[in-house]
């Protein structure tokens, strides 16, 4: 897979996330949409390993790999899940823009050798001050929009979690052999999820949009995305990667209001400008590092 290839199908795949998990819902319960998500991405994922000439590795490391993304797949996404039926795709994009936030404050306490600058300090208060524009608008603090959003902020946290601690627990393995020994891991925790839910599902009344949403999330989000993800991260900066965060949020906004009829408020186009502009004050320090680097070796 090229560069590009894969830099354009992460940025298509996680711009359609939201909406998608959104979409998924329509006729199934939470942890009944994620579960089917992620159980049929391990059923598709083990021929594609085969196909792809790889096994499943079920040595000590790479379980302890494997359940380092399940913090992630099964800790982020299943609370991402519970989230999306109470705040719109959009929003939801724009808060996983903490993600690159996030995992440097967690790096710094956690990695060594990871200290934050000042100015990523800074860039940690303006996005608490979008967050905050994000909370004052009537959608959010309508109903159930604070629990949406404290849940999506808590899915943004295991998330980052699991990024970290692959440093410190990745076996080295195959990007498509840590995404489906991490989706099989997964499952036990969402049949359990599904289970203390109490949540019966009417197999023949779902409807044709939560199970092409169900399909999408298993062979793109799950798979494909997590491939050209990984395959990004082997080959480009982590500058460049988290570039993604920037632009699949306003892709997200502009998918969620034209495709669902989800509401765009001033509140939240404010708020999400604001968390934006803190993760590209975040990111500064890296680019200019990067630009450093390619004139040294241009005049050298």
């Amino acid at each position: 897979m090229s560069i590009p290839v894969a830099y354009g199908l992460a940025v298509l795949i996680w711009s359609t996330t939201p909406l998608a998990i959104v979409t998924s819902g329509d006729s199934l319960p939470p942890m009944a949409a994620a579960a089917s998500r992620m159980g049929l991405a391990a059923l598709v994922g083990l021929p594609l390993l085969k196909f792809m000439g790889l096994n499943l590795p079920v040595h000590k490391a790479a379980f302890r790999s494997y359940l380092t993304a399940v913090i992630g797949i099964f800790g982020a996404m299943g609370v991402t899940y519970v989230a999306a039926q109470w705040i719109p795709s959009g929003l939801i994009s724009v808060l996983f823009g903490f993600t690159t936030i996030m995992t440097g404050v967690l790096s710094h306490f956690i990695v060594p050798d990871s200290p934050m600058s000042r100015k990523q300090w800074l860039s940690c208060g303006l996005g608490i001050i979008g967050l905050g524009v994000v909370f004052s608008d009537n959608l959010v603090v309508t109903g159930q929009g604070v629990v949406g959003v404290l849940l999506a902020l808590l899915a943004v946290f295991f998330f980052s979690s699991s990024n970290v601690l692959m440093k410190r627990n990745g076996a080295g393995l195959h990007p498509l052999q840590q995404t489906v020994g991490a989706l099989w891991c997964s499952l036990p925790f969402y049949a359990m999820a599904w289970f203390v839910a109490g949540t019966e599902v009417a197999w023949e009344d779902v409807s044709t949009l939560s199970i092409l949403s169900v399909v999408y999330l298993a062979i793109l989000g799950s798979l494909v995305g997590f491939m050209a993800y990984f395959h990004l991260i082997a080959n480009l900066p982590p500058a460049y990667v988290a570039l993604i965060t920037l632009i699949t949020p306003v892709i997200a906004l502009f998918l969620g209001s034209q495709l669902h009829g989800e509401p765009v408020t001033k509140e939240m186009l404010i708020g999400a400008g604001v968390i934006l502009l803190s993760l590209l004050l975040f990111l500064s320090d890296n680019f200019i590092r990067l630009y450093q680097v390619k004139r040294y070796q241009e005049k050298n």
